[in-house]
C-alpha cells in the first residue's frame, strides 16, 4: 500500500461530491487506479478509475450485471469520467486455496446474460493469441493447433453468457459476505467455460491436471470442450 498522489481537479471533485474521505493506493486497476475510501456512512469502499477509460463502460455493464453476486457491488459511478466506486472485498486475499466446489459454485454466480456492448470472447481470444505468437511458448504446431480449437470452439459454442475474461488465481479473492469474489474483469461474451479454463491454468501454477479433473466433476463442464478452452490459454498465456 502507499499514499495516494494528488488527484487531478475533475476526479477530486468527485470525490468532494460523493463525500469520499480518501485513504491509500490500493493494487490492481491494470493501468488505472484504486484507492481506498470511506462513505460518508462509513462504509469501506474503493475508487476505482479506468485507464484507458474506454475500458470503464465494459467493466462497469458487467459489473451491474452481476449486481453484487460474485463480485463487488457497484455503490456510484460517474461514466463520463469512466470512475467507480465499489464495495471493499474484506478480507480480499488471494484465493488461490479455493476448492473446485467453490470455484464451481462462483462460476454458477456468474454465469449470467451478457450486457449489451460487450466484445464477443473469440475477439478477445484472438488478440491474445496474435501478441503471444511471436513467443516462444506459441510457435509451430502449438500455435496451429490453437488457432484450429478456436475456430471448432467458436463453431461450435453454446449461447454467449457474460465471461469474466482474466479468472485467474489474482482476480478471484476471499470475501467474508460470498465465500469468493471475481475482481478486474476483462469482460466479453462467450462461453464461459473460458473462465473455468483460466481458473484451471492459473498462469502455468503446477497441479492443471488435477484442478481440471476436480472442476470439470464440480461444474458438470463438457470436458472436450473445457479442454480445448485449457490447450488455448496455454499457448496465449
Amino acid at each position: 500500500m502507499r499514499q495516494i498522489a494528488a488527484l487531478p481537479a475533475r476526479l477530486q471533485a468527485i470525490v468532494d461530491a460523493w463525500g469520499l474521505t480518501l485513504g491509500e493506493e490500493l493494487p490492481g486497476g491494470r493501468p488505472g487506479r484504486c484507492i481506498a475510501a470511506t462513505t460518508t456512512e462509513g462504509r469501506e469502499a474503493v475508487l476505482k478509475v479506468f485507464s484507458p477509460p474506454a475500458r470503464g463502460p465494459r467493466e462497469l455493464g458487467a459489473l451491474r450485471a452481476w449486481d453484487g453476486r460474485g463480485a463487488p457491488e457497484v455503490l456510484r459511478a460517474d461514466e463520463d469520467m469512466a470512475i467507480v466506486l465499489l464495495e471493499r472485498i474484506r478480507p480480499g486475499t488471494p484465493a488461490a486455496d479455493a476448492s473446485a466446489d467453490e470455484i464451481a459454485a462462483l462460476l454458477s454466480l456468474l454465469r449470467v446474460g451478457p450486457p449489451a456492448g460487450l466484445p464477443p470472447l473469440e475477439a478477445l481470444v484472438r488478440e491474445r493469441l496474435e501478441r503471444a505468437v511471436p513467443e516462444e511458448r506459441a510457435h509451430g504446431p502449438r500455435a496451429e493447433w490453437a488457432w484450429s480449437a478456436l475456430t471448432r470452439l467458436t463453431a461450435g459454442a453454446p449461447d454467449p453468457a457474460l465471461v469474466h475474461g482474466d479468472l485467474g488465481p489474482r482476480h478471484v479473492v476471499h470475501c467474508a459476505l460470498r465465500g469468493l469474489c471475481a475482481i478486474d474483469p476483462e469482460p466479453c461474451a462467450g462461453d464461459p467455460a473460458y473462465d473455468a479454463a483460466t481458473w484451471i491454468h492459473a498462469g502455468g501454477r503446477p497441479g492443471r491436471r488435477a484442478r481440471f479433473e476436480a472442476l470439470a466433476a464440480a461444474a458438470s463442464l463438457d470436458r472436450a470442450r473445457l479442454r480445448d478452452w485449457c490447450g488455448v490459454i496455454a499457448v496465449h498465456g
